[in-house]
Order: structure tokens, then C-alpha cells, then sequence
């Protein structure tokens, strides 16, 4: 049991919460070996082939009151090499993100292959392909 993922599930709303879990089991579901780290006082949860937030995340959630958004560490790049599929927003020079407004928009067909070439992109960058 995660008492951490608990007590950041607890202090938001249902509908928020309901979000954070159908975003977790997606990212959970392509990559059951990720490595999930979560800090409730950012509401954040990041998501990554390591615990490095700067070098092995690749994906992350930004939660708010109404939604969230699911980004991309590296979204800029994958957006760039018409990876993206048309789904990410931003103009950051890295990340890129998804706003999440229903479970609708987690049940995308695109999602999937997106979070994996964002795994594969940080294998790839630290050499463990």
C-alpha cells in the first residue's frame, strides 16, 4: 500500500480523483515496470524508467481542482518528430502536455503509443535500449 498516493488521492475532489486514477492505470498499463513518484505538496505525480526527475521521467501529471494535465518531459522533441499524433499542446522548449478534462480524452487511441515512444526516448537517451 502506497500511504502517499492514498493521502494525494484523499485531498482532492472525487471527480479529480477519479482522473488521477484512470491517468495512473493508463501509464500503470503500458509500463508495469515504471517508476511512480508522487509529491502532493506540487500536486504532481511523475512517472519514469528511474526515480530522477530531470533525467529518467518521462511523463508526468499536473493536478488542479478541474482536470489535469498529462505532459510529456521530453513532448517537445516527440512532437516535433510527428510522434504526437496531433495531441500535445504547449510551446515549452521540452515538455508538452495533454489537458485532461474527462476519461474520455485518457481513452484515446494515440495515447498509448505516445507514452511509449516517451519511454523509449529516455531508454534510448540513457543508453539502456
Amino acid at each position: 500500500m502506497d500511504e502517499t498516493w492514498d493521502a494525494f488521492l484523499a485531498a482532492l475532489t472525487p471527480a479529480t480523483a477519479d482522473l488521477v486514477r484512470t491517468a495512473d492505470a493508463l501509464v500503470r498499463g503500458l509500463d508495469p515496470d515504471v517508476v511512480r513518484v508522487v509529491w502532493p505538496h506540487q500536486r504532481t505525480v511523475g512517472y519514469g524508467v528511474g526515480p530522477r526527475k530531470n533525467s529518467e521521467h518521462y511523463a508526468y501529471l499536473d493536478v488542479y481542482d478541474r482536470h489535469l494535465n498529462l505532459g510529456l518531459n521530453r513532448g517537445a522533441a516527440l512532437a516535433e518528430a510527428g510522434l504526437d499524433g496531433g495531441l500535445l499542446e504547449g510551446t515549452g522548449r521540452s515538455f508538452r502536455k495533454v489537458a485532461v478534462r474527462g476519461a474520455d480524452v485518457l481513452a484515446d487511441p494515440r495515447l498509448p503509443a505516445l507514452l511509449r515512444a516517451a519511454r523509449a526516448e529516455r531508454l534510448a537517451a540513457l543508453g539502456r535500449t
